[in-house]
């Protein structure tokens, strides 16, 4: 089947989104199986338009702003980041760390807002917009917890599941083993399961009588100490999930 240009040239965004570092021209033909003629005319007419961006000493391509402004513009009209937003910055206050907001999108975690920022040279990759693996994270275990044996494994087909930290749960019948428990209490906890040196403890949000989005509570180990977490950040979390999830009962009514 001869493919057209606009469908190559979704094919080529998809192998860049993938590839946060960027690709040469040469692996970005290999990598689609399109000639290097072909895929230098698309990368041309994306970087036109700011879709592409080219690193000037390497060469490499990767994907360009516009889609961070496009991406900024869609969560800015997302209901749930409104909503949520006045209690985010409450529990922000009350707990002095990183509060965020997560949702599942084809198997993916997206984080759609972040209050605070990193103290005590605590270091996280996270910023409105980033999207991971939900497997190592609290906020991934909360909203993977909603999903059948099914779903899940259509995100994890093969069961095999990437390492981040040093507690990162890889073997798939301990995910779901894990994933009942948070379905039970309410709450997840990532205990340097994404970052070595982080703690974070997230709760559902839900609307329909479903899961629709994740808050979480992040910081460094010295900070949230489990004992803290038990005493306080969990009664803390699951409240402002409860308190966003009544505010979208009410709007919806």
């Amino acid at each position: 089947m001869r493919l057209s240009t606009i469908e190559k040239g979704i094919q080529l965004i998809e192998l860049l989104s993938r590839s946060p570092k960027g690709l040469a021209l040469v692996d970005i033909s290999k990598g689609l199986g399109f000639p290097n003629s072909s895929v230098h005319h698309i990368l041309q007419t994306f970087l036109a338009y700011d879709f592409v961006s080219q690193e000037p000493e390497t060469k490499k391509y990767a994907l360009g702003l516009k889609f961070l402004q496009i991406s900024s513009k869609m969560l800015e009209n997302f209901d749930i980041r409104e909503i949520a937003k006045k209690y985010l910055i409450q529990l922000n206050e009350k707990s002095h760390e990183i509060v965020q907001l997560y949702i599942l999108r084809k198997g993916k975690l997206i984080c759609i807002d972040k209050i605070g920022s990193p103290v005590g040279g605590l270091s996280i990759s996270s910023f409105v917009g980033w999207t991971t693996e939900p497997h190592p994270a609290a906020a991934g275990k909360v909203l993977l917890s909603e999903l059948s044996s099914k779903e899940i494994m259509d995100i994890y087909p093969d069961k095999s599941m990437r390492v981040y930290g040093k507690n990162t749960i890889t073997d798939f019948d301990a995910l779901l083993k894990e994933l009942q428990l948070v379905r039970e209490q309410g709450y997840a906890i990532d205990d340097e399961e994404y970052y070595e040196g982080v703690r974070c403890v997230s709760a559902p949000i839900r609307a329909g009588g479903k899961i629709v989005a994740s808050v979480s509570i992040t910081g460094s180990i010295f900070s949230m100490t489990m004992k803290r977490i038990s005493q306080g950040l969990i009664s803390l979390v699951t409240m402002t999930g409860e308190k966003v999830s009544n505010e979208l009962i009410n709007i919806h009514l």
